[in-house]
């Protein structure tokens, strides 16, 4: 995942001040934080999106994006652009791992266009103020009040 997340960097020559992977000294803190955050009782990031373990005291809206599966390009339309977090699933040894990023809306819609064989993400608010999820089931999860799905076609 990380190789292909890296070619498609280098391939669309995105700027590097604006897509850039987070130092691996930084990943168990931030991944725990989200889990603190947004998952219920702290627990796992792995699939709370499918099993519904979101924390309650946030807004949820989902969005089914099987008819439409490129809503991505609408992104720099429902959060700001500034740096976001953006975890990348991947599987090792029959184990999640995450792949953790700071991307900007721009170039966040180029990545996840591109990339082949993309699992579930998460894009998350670097204030912790929301989250958002695809996951393989072809929904998407909003979670938090300041994102206005209003704006998605």
């Amino acid at each position: 995942m990380r190789d292909e997340i890296e070619k498609v960097i280098k391939e669309f020559h995105l700027d590097r001040s604006r897509v850039f992977e987070v130092s691996h000294l930084q990943y168990a803190d931030i991944i725990r934080r989200i889990e603190q955050t947004f998952v219920k009782n702290g627990g796992p990031l792995h699939w709370s999106n499918i099993e519904m373990r979101f924390n309650s005291s946030f807004t949820l809206k989902t969005r089914y994006i099987g008819v439409d599966p490129m809503w991505i390009t609408e992104l720099s339309r429902i959060i700001p652009d500034t740096l976001h977090y953006v975890l990348f699933e991947d599987a090792v040894n029959m184990r999640e791992k995450y792949w953790v990023y700071e991307m900007c809306p721009r170039e966040m819609i180029t990545v996840l266009s591109e990339v082949e064989m993309l699992n579930d993400f998460y894009i998350v608010s670097k204030k912790m103020k929301w989250l958002i999820s695809e996951c393989h089931e072809d929904i998407v999860y909003f979670l938090g009040d300041s994102i206005d799905i209003s704006k998605i076609n």
